[in-house]
């Protein structure tokens, strides 16, 4: 059996190629020369004039009150404590120490009441020294007659020695006559009164 020809499909695929590349030339001549790429123009935000976006930022609450402003009424449970005249728990000591040596209290001439209060032992008067006894300074006006004081330093530095006491029922007031002329005089409160220990000077 003899093979069929291929010679007319040859013949119409030629024929269709050579159609396709006349109209692809008549297309391009209606088109003129070859196409080129035009750049795009360059673009500058400083010479357009556009600056870059930049937000805002909100202003943010203030967590403090101004000077100014109303102030926030404090709270039954935020109310500020007064300070109390006296300790809740006192800290009195009766017996004096054995080696009495006085190494620091506030000169307060002119407001001794004021150092007295604030806990502090204080000289006042120029040859008094003061202290509360709920502050630890009840031993003061019960140092026995013949024991030894030594103030280290301060105006009052020296040795002492006790000659005697003296108690009056009143806190406050004016200060009493104390016999013999005490150099030193150690004060504080016996009760509803004041009591006093009188002291010579034996050694600067």
């Amino acid at each position: 059996m003899s093979r069929p020809s291929r010679t007319p499909l040859r013949v119409a695929t030629g024929t269709a190629v050579v159609f396709t590349v006349v109209a692809l030339a008549a297309v391009l001549s209606q088109h003129g020369d070859e196409p080129t790429m035009t750049p795009a123009p360059y673009f500058s935000r400083t010479s357009s004039g556009i600056e870059p976006y930049k937000p805002t930022p909100e202003p943010r609450a203030t967590s403090h009150t101004s000077r100014a402003g109303e102030r926030k009424a404090l709270s039954e449970r935020e109310i500020i404590a007064a300070p109390s005249t006296t300790p809740k728990t006192p800290h009195p000591i009766a017996t004096p120490p054995a080696d009495i040596r006085i190494s620091f209290y506030r000169d307060c001439t002119g407001h001794a009441q004021q150092c007295i209060d604030a806990g502090a032992l204080t000289m006042y008067a120029g040859r008094i020294l003061a202290g509360h006894n709920f502050n630890g300074y009840q031993w003061l006006s019960r140092v026995p007659v013949g024991q030894e004081v030594r103030v280290i330093r301060g105006p009052l530095a020296g040795t002492y020695r006790v000659y005697g006491h003296l108690r009056i029922g009143r806190q406050g007031g004016s200060i009493p006559t104390f016999r013999g002329s005490p150099a030193l005089v150690l004060q504080t409160c016996e009760g509803s009164g004041t009591g006093f220990s009188l002291l010579r000077r034996t050694a600067p």
